[in-house]
């Protein structure tokens, strides 16, 4: 079977730090099919501030993490 890139767009990603990264759940599901596949995870980095940055890429390997920003209205109205 031929696999294309992934993208994956969820409401937080995973860090790419490995020792950061979580133990179970659907993060470990979704990294093993990103490093099988490559591709990019797009999502809130996890962080509150200026909502008007541009989006921090970081790529390792076959994997780009492209993460934003809330801003602390967007944050408390979502959460």
């Amino acid at each position: 079977m031929i696999m294309g890139r992934l993208v994956v767009v969820s409401n937080r990603i995973a860090p790419p730090d490995d020792k950061k990264a979580s133990a179970g759940g659907l993060a470990v599901g979704i990294m093993g099919a990103l490093k099988a596949a490559g591709g990019l995870w797009f999502g809130w980095s996890g962080e509150i501030g200026d909502d008007q940055q541009p989006l921090k890429k970081v790529t390792r390997g076959n994997i780009t993490w492209a993460s934003f920003n809330l801003s602390e209205q967007d944050h408390d109205e979502y959460y």
